[in-house]
């Protein structure tokens, strides 16, 4: 994984946009908005950017640097073998993308 770093209001994902890495916070915090409206915070262990990369389709939300955020990303095809490698990664981030899409149909009733 490589060692990235964002400033404070420095975009990181743009919703739409197709994706090409996956991220995990290390340190700061970073706002999640779709459609423009903030629905969520991240911060230290948190991750974004894998559902543009398991269906090669675009991001779903934008991510943008809160706080000066330190974060680690790998790429589209370094993450992929990741994944396929570990049943106990992909296990975990089917109950966190799960989560998210309960949330989602919940902000949209």
């Amino acid at each position: 994984m490589k060692e990235r770093q964002f400033d404070e209001g420095d975009t990181i994902a743009v919703e739409g946009s197709s994706g090409i890495g996956f991220f995990i916070i290390d340190e700061g915090e970073a706002t999640v908005s779709v459609h423009g409206a903030d629905v969520n915070t991240l911060k230290h262990g948190d991750h974004f950017g894998e559902v543009a990369l398991i269906d090669d389709g675009a991001r779903t939300a934008t991510i943008t640097a809160k706080t000066p955020l330190t974060a680690y990303g790998i790429t589209s095809w370094e993450f992929r073998p990741l994944v396929e490698s570990n049943a106990k990664l992909a296990w975990k981030m089917l109950g966190i993308m799960a989560k998210r899409l309960r949330d989602a149909e919940q902000r949209a009733s």
